[in-house]
């Protein structure tokens, strides 16, 4: 099922749409996020996020992020760093003067660091992305997104997948944007992914 998923997102994205002239595919976002710790302690760090467009249905999206988050083993402190790099092909297509539906796939890495060897915090692997939402810009200054996606990532050979807690492959989550002027826009994320609960606070610029 899963496996389907994915093809049928490639097939989509290779379709031709209109584009909607409320929303942009062409931005730069910079912001800070907070997971809540599932084994770990809370992890914070900070998101970029850099889309642009090919042509009037299709876009290009690289995610770059980075959390610390403090963990004890065998009654040891340490602070590990876990980062994460995506790049996504998306499509979208209009369902209403001033909604899109988009769909993205894409390859996704994992980094992690930290000055415990051997802990369980990251994983040092990659493999893919799919993601599909809706956007919608339903008043002048206000734009929401709705998604929900399926990440595929295998554990490296040294990671305990027993404590890990990152083996959530689904996601899902919103965004409520207010654009405080024509260039520059506020946005406050709230998603469930595979470090826990994560929420967000961001700033873009839409050129």
């Amino acid at each position: 099922m899963k496996k389907a998923l994915f093809l049928a997102l490639m097939s989509t994205i290779g379709l031709s749409a209109q584009a909607n002239d409320k929303l942009s595919y062409d931005y730069w976002q910079f912001g800070y996020i907070h997971s809540e710790g599932e084994l770990t302690s809370d992890k914070t760090g900070f998101k970029i996020d850099l889309v642009g467009s090919f042509n009037e249905s299709t876009y290009l999206r690289y995610i770059a992020q980075e959390q610390t988050a403090d963990i004890w083993t065998d009654n040891v402190a340490g602070e590990v760093t876990a980062k994460e790099y995506s790049v996504a092909l998306g499509w979208h297509t209009p369902m209403g003067r001033s909604t899109d539906f988009f769909a993205e796939v894409g390859y996704l890495k994992q980094d992690a660091e930290g000055i415990i060897p051997g802990d369980t915090y990251g994983n040092d692997e990659d493999g893919y992305l799919a993601n599909i939402g809706i956007r919608s810009r339903f008043a002048a200054n206000w734009e929401y997104t709705v998604f929900a996606g399926y990440r595929d990532i295998d554990f490296s050979p040294y990671v305990d997948e027993v404590n890990h807690e990152d083996d959530n492959d689904s996601v899902y989550g919103l965004e409520t944007r207010y654009y405080f002027s024509k260039l520059w826009s506020v946005g406050i994320a709230v998603s469930e992914e595979a470090t826990g609960l994560t929420s967000g606070l961001n700033l873009r610029f839409t050129p």
